[in-house]
């Protein structure tokens, strides 16, 4: 895996929906969510359920923290059409940890999209920008800055001893 591409460990967040050949081994679908708030509010006619308050929610080794989650489904069925997140969003899967203020998984488009100062940290590496955008099904991301801001990526060379290379 390639540096940059860690940026894919925000797969983890397809655990939130429907299974996909694109799911990376850490975020197994078929584990059960366990989704913790103070008040959750169902609203079949407008096809929502609201998590409000300290919301934890919890797939294998992937946890989201928010202050509010919003599932919303497709017209028909029970599947889902997208993720909402609001309120210091944080996910977290080992030493791995984006952060924003939004975060929206779209499941027709399976894309994430992370806004709200958002930053991706693994280990002492960080990428920050405007908007962090994943293309699950494509392996790609791109990371988006506006108003004279920039994007700024920080990468720290791996130690050769930890990698097993010769001193």
């Amino acid at each position: 895996m390639t540096r940059p591409s860690f940026f894919l460990f925000l797969l983890f967040l397809l655990a939130f929906a429907t299974p996909s050949p694109a799911t990376d081994s850490k975020a197994d679908p078929t584990e059960p969510i366990d989704i913790v708030s103070d008040r959750l509010e169902a609203d079949d006619a407008a096809r929502q359920i609201r998590f409000l308050g300290h919301v934890v929610a919890k797939q294998g080794e992937v946890t989201l923290h928010a202050r509010e989650m919003t599932v919303f489904l497709q017209a028909e069925g029970r599947e889902i059409d997208r993720i909402e997140a609001l309120g210091e969003v944080r996910i977290l899967q080992g030493e791995r940890v984006a952060t924003g203020e939004k975060g929206i998984f779209s499941n027709r488009e399976r894309k994430i999209t992370l806004t709200g100062a958002p930053q991706v940290h693994q280990g002492k590496d960080v990428v920050t920008g405007d908007e962090i955008v994943v293309f699950l099904n494509e392996e790609k991301s791109i990371v988006k800055s506006g108003d004279g801001n920039r994007v700024r990526a920080i990468f720290h060379p791996k130690d050769k001893n930890a990698s097993g290379g010769q001193p």
